[in-house]
Order: structure tokens, then C-alpha cells, then sequence
């Protein structure tokens, strides 16, 4: 008896976790707004979305029966996108930006591409970490400069705290077991 409640709460295990993590996965497409992206409901769901094509627009890929479609958006009136890998990206002044943390402090990231000649063109690539306030915000890089100066009328704690960090400690270090930068946790801290 005990073996067939073992094993009846084991199936439910392997197909409950799939369906869950489906729940709570946002959908790719096109979003242009951040409320439609935090209500996870795209203006254009599709399959796939990229940015910039050889046009500079959005492409999303629409699904059309057995075919697939491509519908291109102008970026001036998109938020962002979400990929087919879960990845989204918000659209600002013409270039494409990773949300990494999406919350009333936002995180975005910019890989960028630089070619070394006096190497023999070896490449680098380097990513780099800005913030905006909200999503709809505009983007600074993260800074505690710019952090003190965004912050310090609404939230003088944190801009406190981004005052008090040292020299070695980053505010893009990740913390993989909270899942969040050191600039969300000194966030967090200070809001409460």
C-alpha cells in the first residue's frame, strides 16, 4: 500500500513540476508596454522574437498553421521582447538591453564586442550593467553616482548604503543562492 502512494505521489511529481514552471515562464513575443510584459501578456505572441534585423526593427515569429511567419515591428513602439529561450530584452534608444532583474529597481545587461588589433584582432567581450528605475524608466549605468543621485530624495537609505559599499565590492556581484545582485539586496534592505 505504501508503495502505490509512493509511486502515485512520484508520477504527480514529474508532471506537476513541468506544468508549474510553465505557469510562471513568460510567454515570447513582442511587448509594447512593460504592463503588458508584467502581466506576461505579449501584443505579439509569436514563437520567437529578435532584435534588430538588417532593417533595425523587431522580428517576431508568428506561428501560421504548420508555417511560421514574420511579423516586423518598428522599435520605437515596442517596450522589449522576449525570446523563445526565456530571455527578455527591453528596447531603449535604439539598442537592446537584457532585464536581468525586473522590479521597481530594474537590472539590464549589454554585452559589447571590442576587437583587440594590436593582438592579431583576438576579441573581447565585456558586459555591461545599467539600472532604471521601474521598467518604463530611463537607464543609467550602475554606478554609485548615478544610484546615489536617483535615489537620494525617494530612498536616502540606500543612497546611504551605496555610499558606504568599499572599494572591492561590486554592486554587480550575483549571489547565487539568492538569485539577486548586491545592488537588489542593499535595495531590499534599506525598502523594508
Amino acid at each position: 500500500m505504501k508503495l502505490i502512494r509512493f509511486a502515485t505521489l512520484a508520477l504527480f511529481g514529474l508532471f506537476a513540476t513541468p506544468a508549474v514552471a510553465q505557469i510562471y515562464a513568460i510567454p515570447p513575443g513582442g511587448y509594447r508596454t512593460a504592463a503588458a510584459y508584467h502581466r506576461r501578456q505579449p501584443e505579439v505572441p509569436g514563437v520567437d522574437a529578435t532584435y534588430p534585423d538588417k532593417r533595425g526593427q523587431l522580428v517576431v515569429v508568428v506561428p501560421r498553421g504548420p508555417q511560421t511567419a514574420k511579423l516586423r515591428i518598428a522599435p520605437d513602439s515596442a517596450w522589449g521582447y522576449v525570446t523563445n529561450k526565456g530571455r527578455t530584452f527591453r528596447l531603449y534608444r535604439g539598442d537592446s538591453y537584457r532585464v536581468e532583474h525586473a522590479d521597481t529597481l530594474s537590472i539590464y545587461s549589454q554585452s559589447s564586442l571590442s576587437v583587440n588589433k594590436a593582438l592579431g584582432g583576438a576579441n573581447n567581450t565585456s558586459a555591461s550593467l545599467y539600472f532604471s528605475r521601474g521598467l518604463t524608466g530611463l537607464l543609467f549605468p550602475l554606478t554609485p553616482r548615478y544610484l546615489r543621485e536617483a535615489y537620494q530624495a525617494s530612498n536616502p537609505a540606500f543612497a546611504e548604503a551605496v555610499s558606504k559599499l568599499r572599494v572591492s565590492q561590486s554592486l554587480g556581484d550575483f549571489d547565487k543562492n539568492t538569485g539577486l545582485y548586491r545592488v537588489t539586496t542593499l535595495y531590499r534592505e534599506t525598502v523594508k
